[in-house]
């Protein structure tokens, strides 16, 4: 998985169409966002699609992201 501030780029086996609307959900490190926050949900639209294998049937997924949201983190 590769990710920036403007989207993901990532393998899977799952078909996917360019133009497609995803949400994902991430775990971000705490050393990058700072705070204990469990997932970032993050909404976008597969850019592109390219087959990484024959053998495996992967494809590589580049979505831009259009949103996100992040969750507080809980009160103690």
């Amino acid at each position: 998985m590769n990710i920036s501030t403007h989207g993901v780029y990532f393998a899977t086996d799952q078909k996917v169409d360019e133009g497609l609307l995803v949400q994902l959900r991430l775990k971000m490190p705490k050393e990058i966002v700072g705070d204990d926050v469990e997932e970032w949900s993050f909404t976008g639209r597969v850019a592109h699609v390219e087959p990484l294998s024959r053998q495996n049937g992967k494809s590589g997924v580049g979505v831009q992201f259009l949103f996100y949201e992040v969750p507080r983190p809980a009160m103690k």
